[in-house]
């Protein structure tokens, strides 16, 4: 690919959305030029590369930050490659003790289940990391406290969805606040730290000059059920939450399920796609290749 290729080509090439590529631009990973007929970015082949090689590192896992670090030769390549693969062999620690609990748990009645000596085992394991989903809904809790609404002034008149979602995501860097956008339009949809907002544009005037605002509401949830019916389900839940289970199915993980056996060849292949990479050179001459 001798020639520059705009966003559109760019996300065919590599098979990341234009979304992702200009939030990839926003964190500062991608730096492409703007063709100064018309403003738009435009893509070459050194961008390609480093577009494809930043979606192999968060296929398996790899933290934006570190990325980051990686391309502007802030980290070795191999040592980012190493810190990544403990880190897999931790979490694999981790889903293995998970594993042996529910094996555990699987052979109990919920009713009969003692549930604080449960819990007070799963304290005693003392595993770095380990069983703090209830941590994790207590990070939500404290999230979903935030004001219901708020306004901010933008710094350009929003007069179409591509703005609206620069102002946002704008509005977010500078509060420290995860911004995901779930609808780009004039109403957009969006979550803050995991909390979902609905937002709108309004003017105002300010010595008769208009000057436009956002106003952000948030979504609540609709609690439904009778709380008093499930009070043994709700104890159990810290349970499941600490182990990090998420379940889809009524049944619970057994050694000899399918899903366990696909789970662990899945972190198994990415250990070892990571001890295939830290071999490698990341100014390697050959293109980076996705299966």
């Amino acid at each position: 690919m001798g020639k520059k290729v705009n966003i559109n080509q760019a996300e065919q090439l590599t098979g990341v959305s234009k979304r992702n590529i200009r939030f990839y631009e926003k964190e500062g990973l991608l730096t492409p030029e703007r063709n100064p007929k018309n403003g738009y970015r435009s893509y070459d082949e050194a961008d390609i590369r480093r577009i494809q090689l930043i979606k192999m590192l968060r296929m398996v896992d790899m933290p934006l930050e570190e990325i980051k670090q990686v391309l502007e030769d802030e980290i070795e390549f191999k040592e980012a490659i190493l810190n990544h693969q403990s880190r897999l062999e931790q979490k694999m620690q981790e889903v293995r003790a998970a594993i042996l609990f529910c094996d555990y748990l699987k052979n109990q009645e919920i009713e009969a289940l003692d549930v604080g000596q449960c819990l007070t085992q799963m304290e005693h394991l003392g595993v770095a990391g380990l069983f703090d989903g209830w941590r994790k809904d207590y990070k939500i809790v404290v999230s979903e406290n935030r004001d219901r609404d708020f306004t901010f002034i933008p710094n350009g008149a929003v007069t179409n969805p591509r703005e609206f979602t620069d102002e946002l995501c704008a509005y977010a860097k500078q509060q420290g606040l995860e911004i995901f956008i779930t609808k780009e339009s004039m109403y957009p949809e969006f979550t803050l730290n995991g909390v979902a907002y609905t937002a709108d544009r309004y003017y105002t005037s300010v010595q008769r000059a208009p000057v436009a605002y956002v106003h952000c509401t948030r979504v609540e949830r609709e609690i439904s059920g009778n709380v008093d019916n499930k009070r043994v389900e709700h104890r159990s839940i810290e349970i499941l939450h600490r182990i990090d289970i998420v379940k889809r199915h009524r049944e619970v993980w057994t050694l000899d399920n399918p899903a366990l056996a696909t789970l662990s060849k899945s972190v198994l292949l990415v250990q070892e796609f990571c001890i295939r990479l830290k071999v490698d050179s990341i100014n390697c001459q050959s293109s980076v290749q996705l299966a």
